[in-house]
């Protein structure tokens, strides 16, 4: 009976917390029409469009200065891969201009700020 009693106390707990810790980090809605993953505490958004990639970062729904990273696009096709270096472009912007991504490919967005912090995301374009 009290392990019962105990159990269903840890639950409400959890639910209890759940609201609190799902939105810790902002939003995970994309603000620009493309992929969204997170990595740590930074939240990064993929766009594929006619022009190239697009890449946002942003922290807590914060924009993080896209200057202070360099940053790499590495795509997998198949057993094809391309790799085109991700530019500033103004604000919290990566660009990959020119860049063809590929329907179905595996895309990594690779990123070194000016410590040597490294940051991962990965996504699977539609």
């Amino acid at each position: 009976m009290k392990i019962d009693l105990f159990r269903t106390g840890l639950a409400a707990l959890a639910l209890a917390a759940l609201p609190a810790s799902a939105f810790a980090h902002g939003s995970m809605k994309p603000q620009h029409g493309g992929l969204v993953q997170m990595s740590g505490e930074t939240l990064i958004e993929l766009v594929t469009g006619p022009k190239g990639v697009d890449v946002y970062l942003s922290e807590e729904d914060e924009p993080v200065p896209a200057a202070g990273y360099t940053a790499k696009l590495t795509q997998t096709a198949g057993s094809a891969k391309t790799e085109a270096a991700l530019k500033p472009a103004g604000g919290n912007k990566l660009t990959a201009a020119g860049f063809k991504a590929a329907k179905g490919a595996k895309l990594v967005v690779a990123l070194v700020d000016k410590s040597g912090a490294k940051i991962f995301a990965t996504f699977q374009t539609k």
